[in-house]
């Protein structure tokens, strides 16, 4: 039988800002079509963890694995080419920019003019509320509209798996609820989700695993189902918020 390497895997990987150690053998993996979460405090590792994987920053030691292969030394449009999408923190766009132009600049990397057009045509119906603002200036958007953007903007690439950093930061309860559901439709098309997010609670209702970084080492792995219940997890991050 063929083994199928994880679409997404950290290896043993130790990280350095200058004199500060941000990672400890730090080693993680996102199977086909799953969603996991990392979930922990401050100074935790978890911005530096989505640094590592887009290639904006390269570890001391181990390796970051795309389907089996590493990815160290790539830039970040290489490693978008190999099929991993972002939706950055404070989700980034072009705020001068046509919502049209923004979900163009998805597909930087591709030069299908036919099939980006297609693609445009997907995700608006997958993103009807996007579909209705596509000649608005990004920045005059709400909140919760420009993180539909953003979102929309990564499947422009045809990402095998999206990165995403809080995609619930600062989002009112209501557009909170349809952000996850959202992340969970386009999971269903078959893309895999890996997610950074400060709301545990609800991000564990939609994952299927989850890992908890304290000081730049994993402490807790386990299916989300159980982390859910987990006294220690249900203490430190289920009771309130926690930043990135």
């Amino acid at each position: 039988m063929t083994h199928t390497p994880p679409i997404l895997e950290l290896r043993d990987v130790d990280t350095f800002y200058g004199p500060v150690q941000a990672h400890f053998g730090l080693s993680l993996k996102v199977g086909r079509g799953e969603i996991v979460c990392l979930l922990g405090g401050n100074a935790s590792g978890k911005s530096t963890t989505m640094k590592i994987i887009l290639g904006l920053l390269k570890p001391t030691a181990g390796d970051v694995l795309v389907d089996g292969t590493s990815v160290l030394g790539l830039s970040t449009p290489q490693i978008v080419r190999l099929g991993v999408g972002t939706v950055p923190e404070a989700r980034r766009l072009f705020g001068a920019m046509s919502v049209r132009e923004n979900l163009l600049m998805g597909a930087f990397t591709r030069d299908d003019k036919a099939g980006v057009a297609a693609d445009l045509d997907r995700v608006l119906t997958l993103f009807p509320r996007v579909a209705q603002r596509l000649s608005q200036q990004a920045g005059t958007l709400s909140g919760g509209e420009q993180q539909m953007v953003a979102m929309a903007r990564a499947l422009m690439a045809i990402p095998r798996i999206i990165i995403m950093d809080e995609p619930t930061m600062g989002l009112s309860p209501l557009w909170v609820e349809r952000v996850l559901a959202l992340i969970r439709d386009i999971n269903a098309e078959g893309v895999s989700i890996f997610m950074v997010e400060q709301n545990a609670n609800l991000a564990l209702q939609i994952a299927d695993r989850g890992y908890v970084l304290q000081t730049g080492r994993v402490v807790i792995e386990a299916a989300a189902a159980d982390l859910l219940v987990d006294a220690r997890i249900r203490d430190a991050y289920l009771g309130g918020a926690e930043a990135a």
